[in-house]
């Protein structure tokens, strides 16, 4: 028997593809950041925005299988810069500005690809040396800055590779004289649940999988592993890594590399609104100003979000220091939100983003080989300490059941 540590969409799913070759352990409630509340007729996603989408379509059509009715949409999503609606992500947008500020784009990036450049060693050089410093200075930086809550000298190229494309140099041009393109095309059609919102991705999944509702105390590794003193063969770590030392004596030896993993907070702010908003889904606000960095309009993902002539919007703080209801509606009214409020709520998570310092790799390898030599995976965005999308950790799932499935059958395969 398997011992899967943690209930969110990583646990799920292997316990799914496991079925009753393991149990899957969860402290508080299944779904991990897939959570969705209803409240007076609103629905909210308290974990953040979260939609399904993939390159990838037999594991989007697997995924769908989960959901009885859904949604599927084009991408309507926006960064709000100068007091109007620009196109997302940015660089598409540009056709939307001024005749002199896409001139002035446009020179820059012309520049920037004639000129000789150094290797970039984090974010923010990574930044100048593909879209230039005019994108990066309007727009790249300061978003981020606002995400990542600090320097973006700090994060390292790590958090670049297969998450952040390289912009097509003549989507670039052709937005910059005026010609409409579209970016980030693996998130261009989407889908969302039709009723209940995306926990019922989390619900539908956990169907069919044994799970105990239990809080792991303690992992002891010796000739075999027991997991708050019953014996498993093999246990999948979902997890946090950052708890490793609360529950294992022997994390001691990885102390030093768990407290150098770094990551963000998150509170998501729930408002009920009466009358309609904008038709768009999500929108990206780098300014200071406004508490938040991104909204979501989860009546937009589908109607049955929010009672008849009201909406749902959600929005996400990164690493807050407290919480004050005011300035988030100040907020909506400064990007244009004046609807009358009926309900606000907040939800906090203590982790949400995982954090690319320029430890990150060496320290995430040394405790990936001390699990690994104890018969202990880490999986899932943070087991493996890596940021995973829905579609990437189902993937990961069935690949990680293939090698479970073999090791089970004793090689056999």
């Amino acid at each position: 028997m398997i011992c899967v540590v943690g209930g969110g969409l990583a646990g799920l799913s292997i316990g799914y593809l496991l079925k009753g070759k393991c149990v899957v352990f969860e402290a508080n409630r299944i779904g991990g950041l897939l959570r969705s509340e209803k409240i007076d007729g609103y629905t909210f996603d308290t974990g953040g925005s979260h939609i399904l989408f993939s390159n990838d379509e037999k594991v989007l059509s697997e995924l769908l299988q989960f959901l009885d009715d859904y949604i599927e949409h084009r991408r309507r999503a926006f960064i709000f810069y100068k007091g109007r609606y620009v196109k997302y992500p940015f660089e598409n947008g540009i056709f939307s500005l001024s005749p002199h500020e896409r001139f002035e784009i446009l020179k820059d990036f012309v520049e920037n690809l004639l000129k000789e450049k150094k290797r970039p060693k984090n974010l923010l050089e990574w930044f100048q040396h593909v879209f230039g410093n005019a994108i990066t200075e309007k727009y790249l930086k300061p978003y981020n800055e606002k995400l990542w809550k600090r320097d973006l000298r700090e994060i390292s190229l790590d958090w670049v590779g297969g998450r952040v494309p390289n912009p097509p140099i003549d989507d670039v041009l052709k937005s910059a004289v005026g010609i409409e393109t579209e970016g980030y095309v693996h998130q261009l059609r989407f889908f969302y649940p039709l009723s209940g919102g995306i926990e019922i991705l989390a619900k539908n999944i956990a169907e069919n999988v044994n799970i105990k509702m239990e809080a792991v105390r303690r992992i002891e590794v010796g000739d075999k592993i027991y997991v708050n003193g019953e014996e498993f063969e093999k246990v999948v770590y979902t997890a946090p890594l950052k708890d490793l030392t609360k529950i294992m004596r022997d994390a001691r030896e990885i102390r030093e590399n768990i407290e150098k993993l770094e990551y963000n907070s998150l509170a998501v702010v729930g408002i009920g609104v009466k009358g309609k908003v904008p038709n768009i889904h999500w929108l990206y606000v780098p300014q200071e100003d406004i508490v938040f960095h991104r909204i979501a309009f989860l009546s937009n993902y589908s109607p049955e979000m929010a009672p008849k002539n009201c909406s749902t919007i959600i929005a996400e703080i990164s690493n807050p220091e407290k919480i004050n209801e005011g300035e988030i509606l100040e907020g909506l009214r400064k990007v244009g939100i004046e609807n009358e409020v009926e309900i606000v709520k907040t939800w906090r998570w203590e982790f949400a983003y995982i954090v690319y310092n320029h430890d990150y790799r060496e320290n995430v390898e040394a405790i990936k080989k001390f699990l690994l030599r104890r018969n202990i995976i880490p999986f899932g965005r943070f087991g493996l300490w890596e940021y995973l999308n829905m579609d990437m950790i189902w993937k990961k799932a069935k690949e990680l059941y293939e090698s479970l499935s073999c090791d089970i059958e004793q090689r056999q395969c």
